[in-house]
C-alpha cells in the first residue's frame, strides 16, 4: 500500500505579505458555458474553503475554433485540491464523484512511482473543464492543513528561468525546493495553504500553453519590475498589466495601489483598489479576437 503524501506547511517570512489573493486565475468560456463551468470549480473548492474565490469564468464573444493537442501535450497548468483524511476517506472520494460529471471531463491518470498501486482508486487521476484549462486533480493528505496548489509545468531546459521569474513576482523564494520541482507559499491560514509550484518537464516535452486560463499575480512596486520581466508588459485596464513567462504561458499582473502619475506608471499614493475589469476585459486579454469596443469597465 502506498504511503499518504503530505503537504508541508509553508513557511511564509515575517516580510511576505499574507494574501490569500496573491495569486488567481480566470478561465475563458465559450458564450453561455461560464455559469456551470464556475459553478463546477466554486463546488469542488468548497470541499478545501467554502466561498474561496481563487477563480473567475468569463466568456468569449465568439466560440473559439477547437484545435486538437497532440495527445502527449501536457497542460501547462495544473490545480490540485489537497483533502485531510482526518475526516475519513469519504469527503475525498465524493470530491472525486463530482469530477467524474460534467462539464469535468477525464484528461489522463499518473502512474503511481515505483509501480506501487495507490491506495485510493481516485489518487492518480486529472480531470479539466475543457480544451486550454488547467488540469485538476484531489489527492489525500495524511498530516498538516488542506491546501489549493496551483503548478506550472515548465520545459527542461527553461526551469531555473522560470524559478527565478516567478521568484521576482511573488517576491518570495521556494519554501521546497529540487531540481525538478519547488514550491513557493502564498498564504497560511488556520485550515488551508495557498502554494504555487513549478513542475520541470522531462528533456524534449513542451507544455501546451493554457490558452483559455491566465493566471493574475498581486504585485508591488510595477516601476520596479518591469525592467526585470523577460517579455514586454503592456496594460489592458487601470491596475492591470500582462506579460508573459519564459515559456508562453501569459499572466496577468495587479497592482491594487496603482494610481495614475504624470509619466502613467505607479505613483506613491494613498492605496486603493484597482478597478476591478469586466469578464470580457480579461477575456480580451487571452482572446484577442475580442473587439476592443467591448472593453469596459464594471
Amino acid at each position: 500500500m502506498r504511503a499518504p503524501c503530505s503537504v508541508l506547511p509553508g513557511e511564509l517570512s515575517a516580510g511576505e505579505a499574507q494574501d490569500p489573493f496573491l495569486v488567481s486565475a480566470h478561465i475563458i468560456s465559450d458564450p453561455g458555458a461560464s455559469q456551470p463551468l464556475q459553478q463546477a470549480v466554486d463546488g469542488l473548492l468548497a470541499w478545501v474553503h467554502p466561498g474561496l474565490p481563487l477563480f473567475r469564468v468569463s466568456e468569449r464573444r465568439a466560440p473559439r475554433r477547437r484545435r486538437k493537442a497532440p495527445r502527449a501535450a501536457q497542460p501547462a497548468l495544473a490545480v490540485v485540491l489537497f483533502l485531510r483524511e482526518a475526516g475519513g476517506q469519504e469527503p475525498i472520494l465524493r470530491a472525486h464523484r463530482a469530477l467524474q460529471r460534467p462539464p469535468w471531463c477525464h484528461h489522463h491518470a499518473e502512474r503511481a512511482p515505483g509501480g506501487l498501486r495507490p491506495y485510493l482508486p481516485c489518487s492518480q487521476d486529472f480531470f479539466t473543464l475543457g480544451p486550454g484549462t488547467p488540469l485538476w486533480a484531489v489527492r489525500p493528505v495524511h498530516y498538516g492543513k488542506e491546501a489549493v496548489r496551483f503548478t506550472v509545468y515548465c520545459r527542461h531546459d527553461s526551469y531555473a528561468d522560470a524559478l527565478g521569474f516567478y521568484a521576482l513576482i511573488l517576491g518570495r523564494r521556494p519554501s521546497q525546493r529540487k531540481a525538478d520541482f519547488c514550491v513557493f507559499p502564498v498564504f497560511s491560514g488556520p485550515a488551508v495553504d495557498i502554494q504555487f509550484s513549478l513542475k520541470r518537464l522531462p528533456c524534449g516535452q513542451a507544455p501546451a500553453p493554457a490558452d483559455s486560463c491566465v493566471l493574475e499575480f498581486r504585485v508591488g512596486d510595477l516601476g520596479e519590475l518591469v525592467p526585470r520581466l523577460p517579455k514586454p508588459c503592456s496594460p489592458i485596464s487601470e491596475g492591470r498589466w500582462q506579460t508573459e513567462d519564459h515559456d508562453g504561458n501569459r499572466i496577468l499582473l495587479q497592482v491594487p495601489g496603482w494610481m495614475r502619475g504624470a509619466g502613467g506608471l505607479a505613483s506613491p499614493g494613498r492605496p486603493r483598489p484597482a478597478p476591478r475589469a469586466s469578464p470580457r476585459l480579461l477575456a480580451a486579454s487571452v482572446c484577442p479576437t475580442l473587439s476592443q469596443g467591448h472593453l469596459m469597465f464594471s
